[in-house]
């Protein structure tokens, strides 16, 4: 019997409540996430023994904390009229060792975090701030996801290599820039891709080689580590598209329509009233402080560049909460060059 109008949109509205669509969550693949190392103390009461600490120095004080290490903004605090603020975000997570040698060399393996492909390996210290760190693509039937692992001592795989959740990948060390011996740890994080046009727009903005490709960190987007972790454990059905669901959106930007969007393209849960995407001058983009996209629409203002349409209430400079791609605070805000650049490297207008 065919189904009643009434029934195809309730489908509908669960299809879109979930964050998937008719497509994507046919081919869905379980997570399967494993910690990366034998550290396990993310999921215990002593999470301190799980972070490497940052060392900081505050208003004259010297101090080691380790929530330094967390995801978000967690570093460079300052004060402000509303209270001190952590104005430096952290992409990821810093693991500690669980095992030294004598000499406090780290002796920790590396493993996958889940099933994939190694997208990239950067075996030359020098070239990046991450040291020596490997990239593996994941897709799990929402659009590929990139973990990153870095400081590595040594790496054991190469491109093209298909990986499961524990398969060794390398050594945990301390290379790249700022890490000793002492603070040797893991960087760990699981990122969307922004663009397949990234060459031309770093090629644009930036003088200094670019030896990493598209897996070039500014080209990743990280999602909160730990907060997928701890919501995989609590639910291992979760999808992707669920877990950034809950992330809160910081502000929006209206951007010309000069063609499709590779954004959509590569995520298309993200998208938002795409039925009436036909003749719509703009797109407005919802984004995170941090700058992970949360949904594309349909816009009908008309723009040459893009703008901000809207921004949540905050008391500080919006520059702090939002790696200073945004000036102003309270209401309003404006993107400042930096907002500017990355805002046309998700909108493929460079």
């Amino acid at each position: 019997m065919p189904r009643q109008p009434t029934q195809l949109l309730l489908i509908l509205i669960a299809i879109a409540i979930s964050g998937g669509t008719i497509g994507t969550r046919a081919s869905a693949a379980p997570l399967a996430l494993v910690l990366p190392t034998k550290n396990r103390a993310l999921f215990t009461p002593h999470q301190s023994q799980f972070y490497m600490h940052t060392d900081r120095t505050f208003e004259g004080r010297a101090s080691k904390p380790w929530t330094g290490g967390k995801f978000g903004y967690v570093r460079n605090p300052i004060r402000t009229k509303s209270g001190i603020v952590y104005t430096k975000f952290h992409e990821g997570v810093d693991i500690r060792p669980f095992n030294r040698d004598a000499r406090g060399n780290p002796l920790d393996k590396v493993h996958a975090i889940s099933r994939g492909t190694v997208a990239y390996v950067s075996s030359i210290a020098g070239r990046s701030n991450y040291g020596k760190y490997i990239v593996i693509e994941h897709d799990w039937g929402y659009g590929k996801f990139y973990s990153l692992y870095a400081h590595l001592m040594t790496t054991e795989v190469k491109r093209g290599d298909r990986v499961g959740p524990g398969s060794i990948i390398g050594r945990l060390g301390y290379t790249g820039a700022g890490i000793n011996r002492t603070r040797a740890h893991l960087h760990l994080e699981i990122n969307m891709v922004l663009t397949t046009g990234f060459k031309r727009w770093h090629d644009r903005n930036f003088k200094s080689p670019n030896y990493h490709g598209l897996y070039n960190g500014l080209n990743l987007v990280g999602i909160d580590v730990a907060g997928l972790y701890d919501a995989h454990r609590r639910n291992p059905n979760i999808t992707i598209p669920q877990f950034i669901a809950r992330m809160s959106p910081y502000f929006k930007v209206t951007v010309p329509k000069t063609g499709k969007l590779e954004v959509l393209q590569n995520y298309p849960w993200l998208g938002r009233n795409m039925s009436q995407a036909i003749d719509n001058p703009s797109w407005e983009i919802t984004f995170s402080s941090s700058g992970v996209p949360l949904a594309v629409g349909p816009s009908w203002m008309k723009v040459s560049t893009p703008a901000i349409s809207w921004v949540k209430y905050s008391p500080v400079a919006h520059a702090y909460n939002t790696k200073r791609r945004l000036t102003g605070s309270g209401n309003t805000a404006q993107l400042t060059s930096a907002g500017l650049q990355y805002v046309q490297l998700i909108a493929g207008q460079f």
